[in-house]
């Protein structure tokens, strides 16, 4: 019988909603980063590993730490999503794969798939080192805009100002066919 897991990183709930969502469609089990059970868990039990993580900057936040668990042929099985509040864009999803599962498997040889989903941002919830780099995000964003980026860099900038909501279940429907796939 062929078996998936959903290995996940959350800090404010939409990761870990993501996770438990696709775990629900692919009849399996969600396990945060941060279980105690993740010290002991045989990933070549799995026919398909997801990890899902959310996005700071552009990196998958704990990714590296999962990574470390990876070979060649648990890569194979390996989907990742990182969850944001950025559109999904060529360019963004270049920035997260080189961030992520670039650092492991540059050429992609492995063959790992990645989705960036929309997140849940929520300005008034965000304290400490987190709203610091969000507002250096801002003025980043703001100060090097070219007049073609301008739009972009005020689209971002009012979701970072005023907080925005892209979850959605249906944003995992390509996600958990790739998952049905690598498990037939």
């Amino acid at each position: 019988m062929s078996r998936a897991i959903v290995v996940y990183s959350s800090k404010r709930g939409s990761t870990k909603q993501y996770a438990e969502w696709i775990a629900e469609d692919l009849d399996c089990e969600a396990v945060s980063i941060t279980d105690p059970r993740m010290k002991g868990l045989n990933l070549y039990e799995y026919d398909c590993i997801i990890y899902g993580g959310w996005i700071r900057g552009s990196g998958i936040v704990d990714f590296d730490k999962f990574g470390k668990m990876l070979d060649d042929e648990l890569m194979q099985r390996l989907i990742v999503f990182g969850v944001g509040m950025a559109d999904e864009t060529a360019e963004n999803y270049a920035q997260v794969w080189g961030y992520s599962i670039g650092k492991i498997d540059p050429k992609n040889e492995n063959k790992a798939i990645l989705y960036i989903l929309g997140g849940r941002y929520d300005p008034d919830k965000v304290e400490g080192f987190d709203k610091f780099l969000m507002k250096i995000m801002r003025r980043v964003l703001l100060s090097g805009s070219t007049p073609e980026a301008k739009g972009r860099a005020n689209f971002m900038k009012d979701r970072i100002d005023n907080g925005v909501d892209m979850v959605s279940r249906e944003n995992i429907d390509s996600l958990v066919k790739d998952a049905r796939r690598k498990l037939a």
